[in-house]
């Protein structure tokens, strides 16, 4: 777990960092710049291309988490596994692009009404789509080369820094909002140039054919793992979009404005499991190659309790301040107020769960994912169809709860009884408890107004509070090992620094 605890700790702190500049942009900055049918435009495009890239990409990159230690080999250059992989993604990219044009008509006629500024732009899905999976394609190669930090730093840091910027040039008027939309895009193309660069700079950009080597027996199970975790990750993309597209129908673009941009806060809390997943994936496929169960179960125990108590800290947070944070945002946004809490609960339940669907789809066992999935998407589908037409965006979000909900249910029960694993004990039960007495104590606080000095003198020292009581308990009560740890680490480097 030492290179998991160092790399997560560092992938965290960059996307931390990315966090900050991201709630000045998404929580306030475009809310005062754009409408709220403006930022639902970026937000559904965002999810489409997200769609659009798991599908290009084939499969191929969940397939690589899978089989890559059967190509890791230096001297042969991965036995062109980059080269694969490249191919591969442009082959989908391509079937993708056409698709696209041959749905235009489909769109104009379900969107038109509703959501003509998605119309307008249609056609910038297709680069959005290529920058998208591109990224993924050499980040996911560079996580495999135990490099999960560089990918993480570029997309949930330097990308928001871009994004932020092309506000800023819109901001002064220096550009229209289509001339805006041009450096929104650059700011997913520059990540990814700097990702390949990256790779090469560590020697590993690799194309040459002549090392191109899979046996029959490897090709074949590439070509049934890609198939079927294709089938996974577009569904598990579907879940994830069809709020933002079903409500863009039924409501509109302003609705999913706000919907996206709650959506945002929500999704904060989930930054330490994405770079979790990032490191351990590799590590948990190395285990099941030297079938060594304890180590798995060993990440999976310590992934449940430990992403319970950084998404419990971070919940809280998020909830205790809700007020403040709808008291600098433009009116109309405060519908989103339940969207958050909601959203906030599904992540939670994620983080919960830990690393069952990384453990599941390298395991033998991968195509139980497929399906569970795509019975998934039927669920997802029909409970926002229900929803939404009578609870609007609060709807969606609790469709998004319910599939959160089921499909880590089902992911948990199957590694429960086929390997054995069972993650849970009293202590995860104990941060749940921890978490909500303190949220009950903070929420008793009343909550400051009026200038914006003093709301973030509140936001600063409720935060403050609910971080110190949270870890004290964490630690007085020895709820987790590795935090302990942790906070013993850090203790004696602020005791080294006062010494000197």
């Amino acid at each position: 777990m030492g290179i998991i605890k160092r790399q997560t700790i560092q992938s965290s702190i960059y996307a931390y960092a990315g966090v900050g500049v991201g709630f000045l942009t998404q929580g306030v900055f475009f809310p005062h710049l754009l409408s709220k049918e403006q930022i639902g435009l970026l937000s559904l495009l965002i999810a489409v291309s997200q769609v659009l890239a798991q599908a290009s990409n084939l499969g191929l990159n969940s397939a690589g988490g899978r089989y890559f230690p059967y190509f890791r080999n230096i001297d042969r250059q991965h036995n062109g596994y980059l080269y694969i992989a490249t191919l591969t993604t442009v082959v989908g990219c391509g079937v993708c692009a056409l698709t696209l044009w041959l749905a235009r008509p489909w769109v104009i006629e379900h969107y038109q009404t509703q959501s003509a500024l998605f119309v307008d732009y249609y056609y910038l899905l297709i680069p959005l789509m290529l920058f998208t999976v591109f990224f993924a394609v050499f980040d996911t190669y560079a996580r495999l080369l135990y490099d999960p930090v560089t990918g993480t730093l570029l997309q949930q840091l330097v990308q928001r820094v871009l994004v932020l910027i092309a506000g800023g040039l819109h901001w002064f008027g220096w550009v229209t909002f289509p001339q805006f939309l041009f450096f929104w895009l650059l700011a997913f193309f520059v990540p990814l140039v700097l990702m390949i660069y990256s790779v090469a700079q560590d020697s590993a950009l690799f194309f040459n054919r002549r090392f191109v080597a899979v046996s029959p027996e490897l090709r074949q199970n590439l070509i049934r793992y890609s198939a079927l975790t294709l089938t996974t990750a577009l569904s598990t993309q579907i879940i994830w979009t069809i709020d933002k597209a079903m409500l863009s129908t039924s409501k509109g673009l302003d609705d999913t404005g706000v919907y996206s941009t709650a959506s945002y806060f929500a999704s904060v809390i989930a930054l330490p499991a994405t770079a979790l997943y990032k490191v351990s994936g590799t590590l948990i496929a190395e285990s099941w190659k030297a079938n060594d169960l304890d180590n798995i179960m060993s990440i999976y125990r310590k992934s449940c309790l430990n992403q319970l108590i950084a998404g419990c800290l971070v919940f809280v947070g998020v909830a205790v301040n809700l007020p403040t944070i709808f008291a600098v945002l433009p009116a109309g946004y405060e519908a989103g107020y339940y969207v958050i809490l909601w959203l906030g609960l599904s992540k939670l339940i994620d983080m919960a769960t830990g690393v069952n669907g990384v453990i599941l789809n390298t395991s033998r066992y991968y195509a139980y994912d497929s399906v569970f999935f795509v019975l998934l998407i039927f669920v997802t589908i029909l409970a926002n169809k229900l929803l939404i037409p009578q609870y609007g965006m609060n709807g969606a979000a609790v469709g998004a709860v319910l599939a959160t909900f089921l499909y880590n249910f089902a992911r948990t029960l199957l590694v429960g009884i086929k390997f054995g694993l069972q993650p849970f004990s009293w202590r995860n039960l104990a941060v749940l408890v921890l978490a909500g007495l303190i949220w009950f104590l903070i929420e008793r606080v009343p909550h400051g107004t009026g200038s914006w000095w003093w709301i973030g003198l509140d936001v600063a020292l409720r935060s403050s509070a609910i971080t110190i009581l949270f870890l004290s308990g964490i630690y007085v009560f020895n709820l987790s090992p590795d935090a302990t740890e942790l906070i013993n680490s850090v203790w004696l480097r602020i005791r080294k620094t006062i010494a000197r």
